[in-house]
């Protein structure tokens, strides 16, 4: 079941829908809600929101190394609803902010 999911989020990019709910992923993946919910957190250690963040900091590690947008437009691009949100999820991730990775990769 993690790896079905796993393949959802990453052939269907599904983590860029800033409206992806457990319902939704569910009904893509053709697994039920309540099972998705159990295997993350007995699985992967993670509820759903981390899950979904994680894949979202994933991909914008590379547009803020490129340092060709702004952080929130990163944020938004990536399916964050909030900057906040975006700042919050991604220094739990990395231990950083965003501007210090951006900062950190061009040195």
């Amino acid at each position: 079941i993690a790896n079905k999911i796993s393949l959802a989020m990453k052939d269907d990019s599904l983590y860029l829908d800033a409206d992806l709910s457990l319902q939704k992923l569910a009904s893509v993946t053709g697994i039920s809600a309540n099972y998705i919910s159990q295997t993350l957190n007995q699985t992967l250690n993670s509820n759903f929101f981390d899950f979904v963040n994680r894949w979202r900091v994933e991909a914008a590690k590379p547009l803020i190394i490129e340092n060709q947008d702004t952080v929130l437009n990163i944020a938004l691009d990536v399916g964050f609803n909030a900057r906040s949100s975006f700042y919050k999820a991604f220094k739990r991730e990395t231990g950083l902010t965003p501007s210090e990775f951006r900062k950190r990769s061009a040195e």
